[in-house]
């Protein structure tokens, strides 16, 4: 296999006003399946709709993260031995956080599973994964301190605070730094617990945890290898 392809769309025909539609009939005629990330929500569901190889939404804005669900799933399955029966904690960004809202909808699936959203008041998960979870009757609750939740938890999926989402650097700056998770907060967490964070972290888990058993990021990073092996 080979790869071809840009990093950046200024440096595709899009900068020149190219549509979607066409960048995908284009890009169809070069390779045998497209991956897209796009700022836009929606985009990788127009290409495939136009397309006429398979495409792979590999983040859409602020909407969806198939992969990476894929990626945390079968980390949660490989570590924990279950999809079910578990308490899971999400913490951070979770009004932005596309990776967020596509475990959320890939674990409703499962028997058991309680949520526990934990984020400052500006960056709740959106209405419509709560008006989701009430359709289901799926059990959730909503929290600012991290430390109140974390005795509860079989898993903590942690997120950066997005720069790249933010109106103004001021809201980012006050954010940013809303929750780290440390070597003392990790006692109060059960022994089993796993964190896992999609990457790249700044600075919202320090870098003391990863020494810890229970800190499963580096590991959830090999499973998307083989996820994405698998999808391919």
């Amino acid at each position: 296999g080979s790869v071809l392809g840009f990093s950046d769309a200024a440096s595709s025909s899009a900068s020149k006003g190219e549509s979607v539609a066409d960048t995908i009939r284009i890009i169809s005629c070069y390779a045998d399946i497209c991956a897209m990330r796009h700022p836009k929500e929606g985009a990788p569901m127009v290409a495939a709709s136009f397309s006429g190889i398979p495409v792979i939404n590999a983040g859409d804005g602020g909407h969806q993260h198939p992969t990476q669900t894929l990626t945390d799933l079968m980390t949660i399955r490989s570590l924990k031995g279950r999809l079910n029966h578990l308490t899971v904690g999400l913490c951070g960004d979770l009004k932005f956080g596309r990776t967020v809202h596509s475990l959320i909808n890939a674990l409703s699936r499962y028997d058991n599973i309680r949520f526990i959203f934990i984020s400052p008041e500006e960056l709740r998960v959106p209405d419509y994964v709560i008006e989701m979870l009430k359709e289901k009757n799926i059990p959730y609750e909503e929290v600012i301190r991290l430390e109140d939740s974390l005795p509860q938890l079989d898993l903590l999926y942690m997120t950066r605070v997005q720069r790249e989402r933010f109106f103004n650097e001021e809201d980012y700056i006050r954010l940013k730094d809303f929750y780290i998770l440390d070597k003392k907060k990790m006692k109060l967490a059960r022994p089993d617990m796993l964190v896992l964070h999609p990457l790249p972290r700044v600075n919202e888990i320090s870098v003391e945890v990863d020494d810890d058993p229970r800190a499963a990021y580096f590991r959830q990073v090999q499973y998307g290898v083989y996820a994405r092996m698998a999808l391919i």
